[in-house]
This record gives C-alpha cells, sequence and structure tokens, in this order.
C-alpha cells in the first residue's frame, strides 16, 4: 500500500496533535473555563504562559496515541513508525521546554 510508509506516518504523526491540541482547547473553553473563548486559551495560556507549555503539548500527543492504534487496525507498520518518529520528535520539544523552564526558575 501506497500509504504504509515512514513519511506519512511521520507527517500524520506532526500534525495529529494539533488536532489534539484544538480538542484539548475546545474542552478546556468550554466545560472547565466556559467564560474564556479558544482565542484565549492559544494565546494567553499556551503561548504567553510557558509553564503549561510542555503540559498542554503532551496531553495533545493522546491524539498520536489514538493515530497509532487506528494504523495498527490498518495493519500499516511503517506509518506506525513513522508516527513514533514523530511523538519522540514532540517528547525532545517536551523535555527542552522542561529543562527551559526550570532553569528560567
Amino acid at each position: 500500500m501506497r500509504w504504509d510508509s515512514r513519511g506519512v506516518g511521520f507527517v500524520l504523526g506532526m500534525l495529529a496533535p494539533l488536532l489534539g491540541f484544538a480538542a484539548y482547547g475546545g474542552i478546556y473553553v468550554t466545560a472547565i473555563r466556559p467564560h474564556h473563548d479558544f482565542h484565549w486559551f492559544v494565546y494567553d495560556l499556551f503561548l504567553d504562559t510557558s509553564e503549561f507549555q510542555p503540559r498542554v503539548a503532551s496531553l495533545s500527543l493522546i491524539a498520536d496515541a489514538v493515530l497509532f492504534f487506528i494504523l495498527d487496525r490498518l495493519d500499516m507498520q511503517k506509518a506506525m513508525r513513522g508516527v513514533i518518529a514523530a511523538m519522540m520528535v514532540y517528547g525532545v520539544y517536551i523535555i527542552v521546554m522542561l529543562i527551559a523552564n526550570s532553569m528560567l526558575d
């Protein structure tokens, strides 16, 4: 199958957390803090508060786990490897942000 490649899996693995971020933001501003909007979530909570960036990014990776199991169900092992590589890239970002935040404190 053409779609069963590491490149496709990597691109999907990099895009899926963006959907996870949007889903988490939607849940956050409708159920947890309904007096705020999505713009507040992105700009004020995520981008302006550096201590929340690795936390929100790690929650967004749940979408990659869902994608991983969907690809497993479709028997696309090469694409699953690409998703794992994308998760490692996000993991490096999260670790760098945690170290940077601890150094700033």
